[in-house]
């Protein structure tokens, strides 16, 4: 009889209450990648963070001053070798020790978030350091088509080991809720690589709309001439807020419009925005967001959400207006979205077709 392949997960922060909270069924496991949901599939999955072994608080100071994002998960490496695959967006540092070393124990799977958008061009050492790191993995899940074809290119000898799946977002936790009713309001979520300055700029007349931005960051408000306001000054119908599940839950439920505005150039290939775009389109949300070339694998411009070009305030201003105005075209778009969210980015659909792929490799 095989033995069952075992998957470990090395996420990019820490999810133990996240992980804990979708197993009591109190949360979603978007955040999960498959992890609850492969064993069904014939994988045993396990994770690992350096709080299960020294006190939060200390973990806390390293991840903050020492082991930050990319080396949070080194002194773990011994415990790598009892799995068979490691799958992470990060981990970078140890993925080079597994280079270094030559380990052929255990696969090393990359979740492309941000690769290219870290290596970029390689002019720097630790850039040039990461690509041939990320050059040494046995496979790497991109999860837009763009992402996938310039990797595949920027690694050819790795084409057949990079794949494309959608992100998967929870559709029993991020569901429509008919029986909150929706007020004049918009909503943006996310932190990195995110222009809320667009959308500010965009509604600063519109008195009756309120902008909720779920972030922890404080955009920079504009004076003429585009130059920076340093009073850093919101008007009131704009707040600056952190939410919890539930919290969001009731955001999405109550915005008429959720704006996904990336601060990142047109042919941007790496994820940002996907997270709340699928999230917003699982709550059935009308969605306008910057087009970029990864959003290209979910927006069906006009369809199942609306493009706008970068930094574009007029068109953006605009698209608001239509929506707020037409009712039936939100209505529309959102109803479309929650069936795109159904079909293409289903948990157990990512969960399969990644438990497949393990077991190709």
């Amino acid at each position: 009889m095989p033995s069952i392949m075992k998957v470990l997960y090395l996420f990019n922060k820490v999810l133990a209450k996240t992980i804990e909270d979708a197993r009591r069924g109190r949360g979603h496991d978007s955040w999960c990648f498959g992890m609850l949901r492969l064993p069904k599939y014939g994988v045993e999955t396990d994770y690992l963070e350096i709080e299960q072994f020294i006190p939060e608080r200390l973990a806390a100071f390293l991840r903050r001053h020492v082991l930050t994002m990319h080396y949070a998960h080194l002194p773990l490496f011994p415990f790598f070798f009892r799995y068979d695959v490691v799958f992470t967006s990060t981990a970078y540092a140890s993925l080079i020790l597994k280079a270094v070393l030559r380990v052929k124990k255990f696969k090393w799977i990359i979740l492309d978030f941000n690769v290219l958008g870290t290596i970029r061009d390689g002019s720097r050492f630790r850039q040039r350091l990461y690509a041939w790191a990320v050059s040494k993995a046995d496979g790497v899940v991109c999860i837009s088509e763009a992402a996938r074809d310039a990797m595949r290119k920027r690694f050819p000898h790795m084409a057949d080991r990079i794949v494309f799946l959608y992100e998967a977002t929870d559709p029993a936790y991020f569901k429509p809720r008919p029986d909150v009713p929706e007020k004049d309001v918009i909503l943006s979520v996310g932190n990195f690589g995110r222009d809320f300055e667009t959308l500010i700029e965009a509604t600063k007349d519109m008195e009756n709309v309120e902008v909720r931005l779920a972030t922890k960051l404080l955009p920079a408000t504009r004076l003429g001439g585009g130059r920076p306001n340093p009073a850093n000054t919101l008007r009131p119908q704009v707040t600056v807020k952190l939410y919890s599940h539930a919290e969001m839950q009731g955001n999405y439920a109550e915005a008429k419009i959720v704006v996904v505005g990336i601060s990142l150039p047109d042919e941007y290939y790496d994820s940002v925005g996907t997270f709340a775009l699928g999230e917003a389109m699982s709550m059935g949300k009308a969605v306008i967001a910057t087009h970029t070339k990864s959003m290209e694998s979910y927006v069906r411009d006009g369809d199942n959400a609306i493009f706008v070009p970068y930094k574009d305030v007029t068109t953006m201003r605009a698209k608001i207006l239509e929506l707020f105005q037409n009712s039936e075209l939100r209505h529309r778009i959102g109803g479309k979205a929650r069936e795109f969210a159904l079909e293409c980015l289903d948990p157990e659909r990512f969960a399969r077709n990644l438990a497949d792929y393990f077991k190709r490799l």
